[in-house]
């Protein structure tokens, strides 16, 4: 038994600080050099694993002139030069950082003089280290992941443990589509991201699903099937019904390595922190659409204590990522995280004043602006 817990931790991935963002370089961007080097070196905030490439340098002529695909040793990511001509040079890299989230940036460096840039793709407009598609790609697919983390675990529950009223299991099942829906449209987005042009592109997919970020995938998509077997052996095995929230548990731990982590944390803790927070998410939003087909009187306490337990940590997870109070206002982080407070104040009034419906269709609306919170890195 030991053994196979431990087998089942090794297949995570180790959660880290947020989206890998880029701390130094060798050239410095910007630097004029006598002479081409030898190589390129990217020093990046937590480690990483190249996607395709990982670094493609373009010479002053618009050529490839990096050699294969860059070597990844830690923190930094290595790629080395050929031929060499006077002009400006242009970087782009493309990495899947520990904690499963895709970033890509650009520097240019020149020998001997600055010329015109010719690195195709070059100042695309990103937004939050990744392409503009790729972001609503993310957020897309995490919306929908969420969504079937909460019926497919929070309405199961309520049905078997609340209501003792097998009507809203159907949609547990909806929450099992849902989840394997959300995983092939966050591999595509996870492509996308880097370049729209190869979404589909067999290299870009494998690199991908052989990262963090696939095994990751693999584990959301093997509890979605789980939890379908288990939905379709309740009749004949009524005990299974424990398994539920058990496995709805193990996923919210799967899906808190692929979060944000709060380096301020341990990071047990942080990862704790994460899953006790998506799991109160699927508790109250999944036992929300299920008492709208099955009202029972013991959902009012329910329901307190996970919105109580979504918002402590909510608020703790969100100060966390903040080195001062002005980055709410500065950065594409904290302007999102500001459109989310309002839309939770009016789901907790609404749940005040027992508007059962009204506080449903808000929390939906929380989950799609939480979707892209989660696709953007934070300050720290």
């Amino acid at each position: 038994m030991a053994g196979t817990a431990g087998a089942a931790l090794a297949l995570l991935p180790v959660a880290a600080s947020a989206h890998a963002q880029l701390v130094g370089s060798s050239p410095a961007p910007g630097a004029v050099l006598a002479t081409l080097p030898a190589t390129v070196d990217l020093y990046f905030t937590e480690p990483v694993t190249p996607a395709g490439r990982g670094i493609s340098v373009y010479g002053p002529d618009g050529r490839l002139v990096s050699n294969g695909t860059a070597r990844a040793q830690g923190v930094q990511l290595t790629v080395g030069l050929g031929a060499a001509m006077d002009g400006t040079y242009a970087v782009i890299w493309t990495v899947i950082a520990a904690d499963t989230h895709p970033s890509r940036g650009e520097i240019t460096f020149s020998v001997g003089h600055s010329s015109p840039v010719r690195g195709p793709g070059l100042g695309g407009g990103d937004v939050g280290l990744v392409s503009p598609i790729g972001l609503v790609l993310q957020s897309l697919g995490r919306w929908l992941h969420f969504a079937g983390f909460a019926l497919g675990f929070g309405a199961a529950t309520y049905a078997l443990f609340v209501a003792g009223d097998p009507r809203p299991m159907r949609l547990a099942g909806a929450g099992v589509a849902l989840l394997l829906v959300a995983e092939p449209l966050a591999l595509f987005a996870q492509t996308a991201s880097f370049d729209p042009a190869q979404t589909f592109d067999g290299d870009a997919l494998t690199s991908a699903l052989a990262s963090s970020f696939g095994r990751v995938l693999g584990l959301r998509v093997a509890a979605a099937i789980l939890l379908w077997a288990v939905l379709g052996a309740l009749r004949q095995a009524p005990w299974l019904r424990w398994s539920i929230p058990a496995l709805g548990g193990a996923l919210a731990l799967v899906d808190a390595t692929a979060a944000h982590g709060t380096p301020a944390l341990p990071q047990p803790l942080g990862l704790l922190l994460n899953a006790l927070h998506v799991s109160a998410m699927g508790v109250w939003v999944g036992g929300l659409a299920a008492f709208a087909i099955a009202p029972s009187g013991g959902f009012g306490r329910v329901a307190a204590w996970s919105a109580g337990l979504l918002i402590v940590s909510g608020a703790a997870l969100a100060l966390l990522h903040f080195a001062n109070p002005l980055q709410v206002m500065t950065t594409a982080y904290g302007e999102i995280l500001l459109v989310k407070l309002p839309l939770v104040g009016a789901a907790l009034y609404l749940a005040w004043r027992a508007r059962r419906r009204w506080e449903l269709a808000a929390l939906v609306a929380v989950l799609a602006v939480a979707a892209v919170l989660v696709s953007l890195p934070p300050p720290r």
